[in-house]
């Protein structure tokens, strides 16, 4: 026995049945089965026949004939009873659990399918411990699930890749294989109607099981959310085809859950999914945990990536800039699917995506337009890098991706996408302005502060407009009759306003080096305006 199951069985991890679970199955065998229960506890090891001279535990069920329960009963707090034959409820205490069995003419009878129905769930529970020990643990224990359920059972990952489905019957979802990793998902159209419906939405935050209405796929699916710790990890599905869905199914699904779990967190799985344990390498990589040369270097070859390769790094967020785990399942699925040369994975609140574009022998902005109806539809923004032909420069390449959105964002534009390149020059002066403070950099020590001021001051005395003239002019490259047009004046007074410039301020437009201070200055002069 492993190591691990050792550890499973120090932890006196067991499934215990609740009455339901026992009423369930009378309910397949007889008929006038009723269970009464105000507190229906999942603390049930075996059964034993009630002998009056025996005491009584809680963690057994005890068996009686209906003509042998008297007033006396009364005095039993938290024990559980099957009871053959017509009841009186009196003659029970509310805290005790009753199940009714108003045909069984037989306790002997009852008892037989209640020891059955234990062993089943035992033989159950050290399946789970056991597949453990194999080489494929999630089939293992769905494979052994099967017959409790009696559906098909399925589970996905937080990309929506389906990890473990070892039944498929017609009428289940029709998965699609995703073409760079070879393995199946819940297809695109699915993910999206997943999206936008506000039941599902409601389903991601939930911490036990479930169901899952009719609406949408035409047949009810049981779910259990799979977490670690706080962290998302999938969830597992069982879909009502074959058998209708009992209620003591939501107890074994929450057990079967909860193992998982245990098994996510002792390392028994690794991990669920290939690609976690890439979204744990980029996490860290960006954090720059990781810098051993010879480390990135096998994450690398895992990718089939070479270091010299063409990447892309992008950045996206929400309009209220909080991408949840949950929210953001099905946007990591898209972006799977339309960039399959790249690794899209949440960090820090965001998206982020570092993309190899020699593996798919795509271009930036090839990359960038195939997610435009995502980025729309989804309300999202994002951030785009420069080129980067180094892998080792990927976290300096998702720094130039949040710089652009950063900045983007506060230019106020409607786009959907900002590059990096176009906000180079905002960037350096903001570098500038944080080692060096813009009332500094734009002091009177300043020539062309100084200059800008003088025509500031000129206009403020004079009502006349030397200084936007000259921003104008300058940012149309000097050309005159683009200014002309754009100040709504004759190209004869733009040659008049340009000559009281040269003369008031002292500037030569001729100066190419200080045309460029010029332009500076203007950009710097307005950020400290704004701020």
């Amino acid at each position: 026995m492993t190591e691990a199951v050792l550890n499973y069985e120090e932890k006196n991890l067991s499934f215990r049945l609740n009455m339901q679970i026992l009423a369930d199955a009378f309910s397949e065998n007889f008929k006038n089965v009723n269970l009464y229960a105000q507190n229906d506890r999942a603390c049930l090891e075996d059964a034993r026949l009630f002998r009056k001279e025996k005491s009584l535990c809680p963690q057994y069920v005890y068996l009686i004939q209906g003509a042998d329960v008297c007033q006396d009963f009364t005095r039993y707090r938290d024990i559980a009873f099957i009871v053959a034959g017509h009841i009186d409820l009196a003659y029970f205490h509310k805290s005790c659990p009753v199940l009714e069995l108003k045909d069984a003419d037989n306790v002997l009878d009852a008892l037989e399918l209640t020891l059955e129905t234990f062993e089943k769930y035992r033989k159950w529970d050290r399946s789970l411990q056991y597949a453990l020990t194999g080489d494929h643990p999630l089939d293992d224990m769905l494979t052994a699930s099967l017959e409790l359920f009696h559906n098909p059972m399925f589970v996905h990952d937080t990309n929506f890749y389906i990890l473990s489905c070892p039944k498929y019957i017609q009428g289940m979802t029709q998965w699609e294989r995703d073409s760079r990793t070879g393995s199946n998902m819940v297809p695109l159209s699915i993910i999206h109607d997943f999206k936008a419906d506000t039941e599902y939405l409601n389903t991601l935050s939930k911490k036990t099981p479930s169901i899952f209405s009719a609406e949408q796929r035409g047949y009810r699916i049981l779910f259990v959310n799979l977490w670690n710790g706080s962290r998302y990890e999938g969830r597992i599905c069982v879909d009502e085809l074959q058998s209708e869905l009992k209620q003591g199914n939501f107890l074994a699904l929450e057990y079967l859950g909860k193992f998982i779990e245990m098994a996510i967190r002792h390392g028994s799985l690794f991990s669920l999914s290939a690609g976690n344990d890439m979204d744990h390498f980029f996490n860290d990589y960006l954090d720059g945990n990781i810098t051993d040369h010879q480390s990135i270097l096998n994450y690398l070859y895992f990718l089939h990536w070479k270091q010299h390769d063409r990447y892309l790094c992008l950045r996206l967020e929400t309009e209220q800039r909080d991408i949840s785990v949950m929210s953001a399942a099905a946007t990591l699925g898209h972006i799977a699917t339309q960039i399959p040369s790249g690794h899209a994975f949440l960090y820090k609140h965001s998206i982020a995506v570092v993309v190899n574009l020699s593996y798919g022998h795509h271009t930036s902005s090839e990359v960038i337009s195939s997610l435009a109806i995502l980025l729309r539809e989804g309300l999202l923004k994002m951030g785009a890098s420069c080129e980067i032909h180094d892998f080792i420069l990927v976290p300096q390449g998702y720094l130039q991706a949040s710089v652009a959105l950063d900045l983007g964002r506060k230019s106020e534009s409607m786009i959907w996408c900002y590059r990096f390149d176009d906000f180079l020059l905002e960037y350096l002066l903001k570098k500038g302005m944080e080692e060096i403070p813009a009332e500094l950099l734009c002091s009177e020590k300043l020539l062309c502060s100084e200059k800008l001021l003088c025509l500031k001051n000129y206009d403020d005395r004079n009502g006349t407009d030397l200084y936007y003239t000259l921003k104008v002019h300058l940012e149309l490259e000097r050309n005159v009759l683009q200014t002309s047009k754009e100040l709504f004046i004759h190209r004869s007074t733009l040659f008049y306003r340009l000559e009281r410039i040269r003369k008031i301020a002292g500037i030569d437009l001729e100066d190419s080096r200080e045309r460029l201070i010029l332009q500076l200055s203007f950009y710097i002069l307005e950020q400290k305006l704004e701020t």
